[in-house]
């Protein structure tokens, strides 16, 4: 059965973009979404895992940012979320980064560090209590009690644990971060990796002021020390992998640190990017009207173009678009879009879109839900989209 075209697929959100070394063929981008489909010790469920990014690479010419993956041994703390920073990771990691490649899409994977707190059952048994005793738990600027309480938490499960974070701590997070950075390109095969300064995890954390001045002077204070870690870690990765092949994700209106100067920070952080690495594949913002927390926050009058008028091209928005935003969004030069909850629940999203056909709804309950299936890869494809693969 042809699938009709609409007068709205001719927007600028299905035209081809180059994007670092990539050559896509829309602007509609997988958001990176924490899922839990992973084993307990950060070795990814590969045949799970691999099926599920199988799917939503359905689109040839799709980018796909990973969920967030620790970088180090040191970077979290959360269990059932991946790790890279070993060969067995590597392994692990291998065909599912094929299995996008396979289907002619393109694949950046995110980092992450908590900003010092571990979940609570960390401590439940003796290897992991020794892990802790020893130092190897996520690294904080503050030495202080968790800021955050409940506002991070997955599936309930709490996170605690800070410690003081010294310049050789910092030195140490750079190394790992760019090994991992490292592993994914080179031992992986993926197209490139996000760095992610976002929701007052670890490097935002700095940014934002979120420790006071409880850290080694030349990170603390002022905003050009703040900054310092972000780039000195960017211009590490740079340096291993490539600009071309390096995204930067913020998230500039959340208030988690309620930094009275977060908007300054941001600014400023954008031009010294842009500033010392020109040739950054993208930066990704997300919107003021994003889900954070269990809470939606819309503000009409903010967005994060303003961003994109400092930073230039390419630029990806995500946070609660829908297809009207979207092809909104993507008239503005060289934009992308990115989805999260939308790509989570149709695997065949962009030629929903592109033909305006009628988005599956996504559970909820099953964002978290640990190495499950359900509410992962049991979401269909449109009866139209299967109709033009039988014709192939």
């Amino acid at each position: 059965m042809a699938v009709q075209k609409l007068y709205e697929s001719q927007s600028k959100l299905f035209q081809p973009i180059k994007v670092g070394n990539m050559q896509l063929q829309h602007r509609m981008v997988h958001a990176p979404a924490t899922r839990l489909r992973c084993l307990d010790n950060g070795l990814v469920m590969t045949d799970l895992v691999k099926e599920y990014y199988k799917q939503r690479s359905s689109i040839p010419g799709t980018l796909l940012i990973t969920e967030s993956l620790f970088s180090g041994a040191k970077s979290g703390g959360f269990s059932n979320i991946p790790c890279l920073y070993n060969d067995e990771h590597v392994e692990a990691w291998k065909p599912i980064v094929q299995a996008i490649h396979d289907n002619d899409c393109f694949v950046f994977i995110q980092f992450w560090n908590l900003p010092g707190e571990l979940k609570v059952d960390y401590l439940e048994d003796q290897e992991r209590l020794e892990k802790v005793t020893q130092g190897e738990c996520p690294m904080d600027p503050t030495g202080l009690p968790a800021a955050l309480g409940s506002a991070y938490s997955i599936c309930g499960e709490e996170l605690y644990v800070d410690k003081f974070m010294t310049k050789q701590d910092i030195q140490e997070h750079i190394t790992t971060y760019t090994e991992a950075a490292k592993r994914a390109v080179f031992g992986c095969g993926a197209d490139g990796v996000e760095v992610h300064q976002v929701n007052g995890f670890l490097l935002d954390k700095f940014v934002l002021n979120g420790y006071g001045d409880k850290c080694d002077p030349e990170y603390c204070g002022s905003l050009e020390n703040r900054a310092r870690f972000c780039l000195e870690l960017l211009e590490s990765v740079v340096n291993a992998i490539g600009q071309e092949r390096v995204g930067y994700r913020i998230s500039p209106f959340s208030d988690i640190w309620k930094d009275k100067d977060s908007f300054e920070a941001h600014v400023f952080m954008i031009k010294k990017i842009k500033e010392r690495f020109p040739n950054l594949a993208y930066l990704h913002a997300i919107e003021p009207r994003q889900y954070w927390n269990g809470h939606v926050h819309i503000t009409q009058e903010k967005n994060t173009l303003i961003y994109k008028n400092l930073w230039g091209d390419p630029f990806i928005t995500a946070g609660g678009h829908d297809r009207d935003s979207a092809i909104q969004m993507a008239e503005q030069e060289n934009t992308l879009v990115a989805f999260g909850r939308y790509f989570l629940s149709n695997p065949d999203l962009p030629f929903r879109l592109k033909y305006n056909l009628p988005l599956n709804k996504w559970d909820r309950a099953t964002f978290y839900t640990k190495m499950s299936p359900k509410g992962y890869i049991d979401y269909p494809f449109s009866k139209e989209f299967l109709d033009t693969k039988k014709v192939e």
